[in-house]
């Protein structure tokens, strides 16, 4: 942090900074003239790279700062117009033992209908389930008899209506 000698108010507070490469404390990247100098931790743009200043050394005229390279910001990838994205569930263990109760209670065993009235009243709370249900009974076609067969051993329901 060596001022430069000037002694105009124009030119006040001008520091040289010289800009090692990336691991390196020989190969010079940038030496120029500035106002402030960077701290360690700070990230400073040479030739078009993003570099993490790991140490600042003060010399008699020069301010040395080491670098090291900085990770890259990784671009997120834009959906397609065509993919809905999926809301995020309720992963617990109660919350797929009631909507084992739903389909078969209210919907007759009928993914598709719950699917309609979801996509009608706009409510996306069990979407994701009802969607992996669907597509589990079109492969198993069997496993809605034994869903329907837990469903009657469970007293809950039948609380609920008494």
């Amino acid at each position: 942090m060596a001022p430069i000698g000037v002694k105009s108010r124009k030119n006040r507070n001008l520091y040289v900074l010289v800009v090692y490469a990336p691991g390196s404390r020989s190969r010079i990247l940038s030496r120029r003239v500035v106002r402030r100098v960077p701290a360690a931790g700070e990230v400073v743009c040479v030739k078009r790279k993003r570099l993490r200043v790991t140490s600042v050394e003060v010399r008699e005229h020069e301010t040395l700062v080491f670098t090291r390279a900085t990770s890259r910001k990784r671009a997120r990838r834009r959906q397609p117009t065509n993919v809905v994205r999926m809301p995020t569930g309720d992963s617990s263990v109660v919350a797929g033992f009631i909507r084992y109760h739903v389909l078969v209670r209210v919907f007759d065993g009928d993914p598709d209908a719950w699917l309609a009235h979801l996509q009608r009243d706009g409510d996306d709370g069990d979407l994701r389930f009802v969607r992996w249900i669907r597509s589990r009974l079109r492969r198993d076609p069997a496993l809605l008899a034994s869903i329907r067969k837990m469903v009657d051993a469970t007293p809950f329901w039948h609380a609920a209506e008494a």
